[in-house]
């Protein structure tokens, strides 16, 4: 029983030491683990996202786009911009951060880094500074780049873009 108990209390702690190594902008932005992010997929419909994102922070939509602007706190924010084919296919997400403090946005994007590193693999870095992790859209089965870049200089700017390599 003892042991047990041991086993019990050590898991909570490593849980709760994990949770203690993300950004507090982590989880809000990454929204859901289902999908490329967000709980989004390349090659979902417009209709699909208007019910996951929240229908408050729509800022501009027309018949192929949509954006959302997101205020965290004061002085953090992001945006998330979705491109539409013809058909009514997602083809691109844009997510752009925005952050006053240019440590915060390092630490976020180490976090980005390893939560692709686990989903895709280990990301590539390009040369014009990207990482980049390849997989496939199990909707559209379309091949599928994210990419993430760390652009900050005097305030945090981070930029996460997915897009349907196929279009």
């Amino acid at each position: 029983m003892k042991i047990r108990y041991l086993v019990l209390c050590l898991y909570t702690l490593f849980i709760l030491g994990c949770e203690q190594h993300k950004s507090p902008f982590y989880n809000e932005i990454l929204k859901s683990e289902k999908g490329q992010l967000r709980g989004i997929e390349i090659g979902s419909s417009i209709e699909e996202i208007k019910k996951i994102e929240n229908k408050n922070f729509l800022k501009d939509q027309m018949a192929d786009y949509l954006h959302y602007d997101y205020e965290m706190n004061m002085g953090n924010t992001y945006t998330v911009t979705y491109d539409f084919s013809e058909d009514n296919e997602l083809y691109e997400i844009e997510v752009a951060i925005f952050l006053d403090v240019t440590k915060d946005a390092a630490f976020l994007f180490d976090n980005f880094s390893d939560h692709f590193n686990k989903k895709y693999s280990v990301g590539r870095k390009e040369d014009d500074g990207y990482i980049t992790w390849h997989t496939k859209s199990i909707n559209s089965n379309a091949r599928v780049a994210v990419s993430m870049i760390n652009d900050s200089e005097a305030y945090g700017y981070l930029t996460i873009l997915i897009r349907d390599l196929d279009y």
